[in-house]
């Protein structure tokens, strides 16, 4: 068995390694992916995004509020429009990704104390652009606002310290967990980066063991075995493991060392981890190239199973917030056990408990698909392969 497993281990790398196909897609089109990712968010999160601005009081109370908006890490007040038609227009031609207007009667409403307002239109379909400028919009208006009431009580005899107190009454202490910063860098890297690896693991396995059966070499390759299932499938997939866990490692490396993402967890935990699912994602591998009828089909399955799986693993939409249906459902990808895992241990630091072990039953049972795709998969290759 030892002998027939090293050869097929063998003659595998010797494929890889004299197909420019594959070298491409198990070294180039991860690091690309490294390089990209990280150059994206690089900054953590958007900066100086462009805004357009409508002062319609042309006062120094309203140039001061322009000033302190465009002082924000945020908003760069890219465009001063002269018609509330023209901000409209760029931010429907994604020119601007908001538009603020400061009324006429701004500073006379202000000094009176009477009732004014400042309007902020943005794209709501920019998720993230619209939250972050909407944010700093709120922020610099109170903090404005807050300084004219604060000079108006100084001016009527109140201390600078009971002036304070009139305003903020209550001081609020905020602490944020587990990513201090509020990057995104931090926060989406450690889940995008995974994701494309475990398309591109799914796809390798599925490619891995569906090839023979399309040539239609099963029976060939199990004779070259001595009719042993497991030399054809661990000598044949191994070589894949091998890399693919390298490459894992590499991107923990990035994410925990070069980007700096917060690591409460071990860095061995976190490669143990990615390596058990890696296991677990070609064993899924095995379980479609075996129950499928065409190598079309087969990797046809495999690539939407796991490009489907960013969308159920209550990642950047919490799960609670699905339905109950959609909560159980998300656990049909692995991807979901892999992130919760991660995120707990890594992020968190939280160390084995009963949730966790929910998590590695998953991956068990993922596994199990793999055992049972045995069976299935040396009966194709007593075959010779698929029937299409």
């Amino acid at each position: 068995m030892k002998k027939n497993f090293f050869k097929i281990f063998f003659e595998e790398w010797v494929r890889i390694f004299s197909t420019p196909r594959l070298l491409v897609i198990l070294f180039g089109v991860p690091f690309f992916i490294f390089a990209y990712y990280t150059s994206l968010m690089e900054q953590g999160v958007p900066t100086k995004l462009p805004v357009a601005i409508l002062d319609q009081d042309k006062t120094p109370l309203s140039r001061q509020l322009g000033l302190m908006l465009e002082s924000t890490a945020t908003i760069d007040l890219a465009y001063y429009v002269n018609s509330e038609q023209e901000g409209e227009t760029l931010v429907r031609k994604n020119d601007a990704y908001a538009f603020i207007i400061i009324p006429k009667n701004f500073q006379k409403n202000v000094f009176k104390g009477n009732y004014t307002s400042v309007t902020c239109f943005y794209n709501g379909q920019y998720l993230l652009s619209g939250a972050i400028i909407l944010k700093d919009f709120q922020t610099v208006a109170q903090t404005f606002m807050a300084g004219v009431v604060l000079e108006t009580l100084e001016q009527k005899g109140l201390s600078p310290d009971q002036a304070l107190g009139s305003i903020l009454p209550i001081n609020t202490d905020l602490h944020v967990l587990y990513n201090p910063y509020t990057s995104y860098n931090y926060y989406l890297n450690i889940a995008f980066m995974p994701m494309a690896l475990q398309i591109m693991v799914m796809i390798m396995a599925v490619y891995t063991f569906g090839l023979v059966l399309k040539h239609r070499k099963g029976k060939e390759l199990l004779e070259f075995a001595n009719d042993n299932v497991y030399a054809v499938i661990f000598g044949k997939i191994l070589p894949y493991t091998i890399i693919f866990c390298a490459l894992g490692f590499l991107m923990n490396a990035l994410l925990y060392y070069k980007i700096g993402t917060p690591l409460k967890g071990s860095f061995l935990g976190v490669n143990l981890i990615f390596f058990a699912f890696v296991i677990v994602l070609q064993s899924v591998g095995l379980f479609i190239a075996s129950i499928t009828t065409s190598f079309r089909t087969a990797l046809t399955i495999g690539g939407d199973y796991a490009a489907l799986a960013f969308s159920f693993a209550g990642y950047t939409f919490p799960a609670l917030g699905m339905s109950t249906f959609v909560q159980y459902l998300c656990y049909i990808f692995p991807f979901t056990s892999y992130m919760r895992f991660i995120v707990d241990f890594a992020i968190r630091g939280i160390s084995f408990n009963e949730e966790q072990k929910g998590y590695a039953i998953g991956f068990a049972i993922f596994a199990i698909l793999g055992v049972i795709g045995i069976p299935l998969y040396n009966k194709k290759l007593k075959k010779g392969g698929y029937d299409a």
